[in-house]
């Protein structure tokens, strides 16, 4: 798990997973584009007070955040993430109460590739 500054471009709340797509910039000031699912699920948001519009309003297009992130196995940049930050701590669009461990790779180009040795060995 790794943690980048990012921009929303895109958030859907959708079963079973909502969807991210965000952009963040790295340290060359390249600007690298990324996909990922969002761990939880509509249903547990919902139950702890995270509805859709609550999602949407929190997540619009342009918002700055705090993404940990969890790259596939396949590389490349998608993957899942686990937990997005405001600019001012809140935790959003999370069933979780406090930030989780993480690596900081925030400007690190492609973020965080996995190597073959992470692969289990039937993957390879």
């Amino acid at each position: 798990m790794w943690t980048t500054w990012g921009t929303i471009e895109e958030f859907s709340y959708i079963n079973p997973h909502p969807a991210v797509k965000f952009s963040r910039t790295d340290k060359n000031g390249n600007v690298e584009h990324w996909g990922a699912e969002v761990s939880n699920n509509p249903s547990r948001l919902a139950r702890v007070g995270w509805t859709k519009s609550r999602c949407l309003g929190a997540l619009m297009p342009g918002t700055r955040v705090k993404l940990y992130v969890g790259t596939s196995l396949a590389g490349g940049r998608i993957g899942i993430v686990e937990l997005m930050e405001s600019e001012k701590g809140e935790l959003l669009c999370s069933e979780r109460e406090a930030p989780i461990k993480a690596i900081d790779l925030d400007g690190v180009p492609g973020g965080y590739q996995p190597k073959p040795e992470d692969q289990k060995p039937e993957q390879q």
